[in-house]
């Protein structure tokens, strides 16, 4: 008895580390379970229980308890593998996001570039203001060319007046009008001889020397005198002294002129063949200078002596339109106003300085007449057909186009 016993006693401690065992690898086999899902070496708990021997069929309601704890194993499996797949979902979920705002990112950079490249046509922009401001500044150019087109008639009086001498009852050496035409490019110059018979409208229309009106009335009996002889309205005058005129020329620096002719001519004081020149020499010439070569007449005639004055203008306009000379202008022009009684204005400048800038054609012309005594005193006698001609040749258009061209 004693033997069957301690038999049985063996048995069940043998059974119970059988168990003992069997839980432990149990325990062994879910901790390997995780790692065994991908290669499929893990195995159901029917399997391990028909794979054991039939010695453990007996201790089945003593397994309760293990049991149990491999269901809290396979329930933290589940969460654990839940929580991965979980994560990995969002992983994929996060990707896909980024992927789409990749995407929706790609046409606004697209549209960006293109409105940068609708934006960046600025030159087209600056060339169209360009283009503008040109057009305008063209406008500008024919508007000031068609207001300084009309033609402009100036009148030259040289007095006779010595240096030191008041003008004041002196009488006028020389006469000569111009008429600027900057359209058809061509400067008429016409002179009176001194000696004219011509009505004198400040005095009452008597009839007289055309030189008398200066010493009449000054410089405006002398220019209705020419007015009426010309039939020809003057725009603008200047008196011209010996004095004045040395100045003016010296204000400026000198003139550059090549010589018309060959003589020799007395200095302003009368003294005698003080200056010589020679025809197609050129002379760097004073206001000293200029002034003999200007009044010279005793070997020429009238129309000579104002072709050479107007030759003497002609230099001073060329100076002064000069880079060289642009700072003279300033000087040049007070001078002229309070020295010579210059009255011009701002058409009446541009339309010289455009016939000048133009390079215009002169054209030289004389109120021709005969030479008679009457009362013991020689007159020129104006030729009316002549007259007549020279007239016409003076009437132009609005434009500054000759109406008989």
């Amino acid at each position: 008895m004693e033997e069957f016993h301690s038999g049985r006693s063996r048995l069940e401690r043998r059974r119970q580390e059988e168990l003992r065992e069997s839980e432990k690898m149990d325990q062994e086999k879910v901790s390997g379970e995780s790692m065994d899902q991908n290669h499929g070496g893990e195995r159901s708990a029917s399997q391990r229980y028909l794979d054991e021997p039939s010695e453990r069929t007996p201790a089945r309601k003593e397994t309760s308890r293990p049991s149990a704890k491999r269901l809290q194993a396979g329930a933290g499996i589940i969460v654990r593998s839940g929580t991965r797949l979980a994560s990995m979902a969002l992983n994929r979920f996060s990707q896909r996001r980024a992927s789409r705002s990749n995407r929706t990112k790609e046409p606004v950079h697209e549209a960006e570039a293109e409105q940068r490249l609708k934006k960046q046509p600025v030159p087209k922009k600056k060339r169209r203001f360009k283009s503008k401001l040109f057009g305008l500044l063209l406008l500008v150019l024919i508007a000031a060319v068609l207001f300084s087109s009309q033609p402009f008639t100036f009148l030259l009086i040289g007095s006779d007046a010595r240096p030191g001498e008041s003008l004041r009852g002196s009488r006028s050496d020389s006469l000569s009008v111009m008429q600027f035409v900057p359209l058809s490019r061509t400067i008429q110059l016409t002179s009176i001889p001194r000696d004219t018979y011509t009505p004198i409208a400040c005095e009452n229309g008597k009839k007289d020397k055309i030189t008398h009106a200066f010493a009449y009335g000054g410089e405006e009996c002398t220019s209705s005198a020419v007015s009426g002889l010309l039939d020809q309205d003057i725009d603008s005058k200047i008196v011209i002294s010996f004095d004045s005129f040395i100045g003016l020329i010296d204000e400026i620096g000198g003139v550059d002129l090549v010589s018309t002719g060959t003589f020799s001519e007395q200095d302003a004081s009368g003294k005698a063949n003080q200056y010589s020149f020679q025809k197609g020499k050129e002379y760097h010439m004073d206001g000293a200078m200029a002034l003999a070569y200007s009044r010279h007449r005793k070997t020429d005639t009238d129309v000579a002596r104002a072709n050479r004055q107007s030759e003497v203008i002609q230099a001073v306009a060329t100076h002064l339109m000069k880079p060289t000379g642009w700072s003279s202008i300033p000087g040049a022009h007070r001078y002229m106003k309070e020295e010579m009684n210059l009255d011009v204005s701002v058409r009446q400048m541009m339309t010289a300085g455009l016939s000048l800038a133009l390079f215009s054609k002169r054209e030289h012309l004389e109120v021709e007449g005969v030479s008679e005594r009457m009362n013991g005193i020689f007159y020129d006698f104006p030729k009316e057909k002549e007259l007549k001609d020279l007239r016409a040749k003076l009437d132009t258009t609005f434009y500054g186009t000759l109406k008989n061209d």
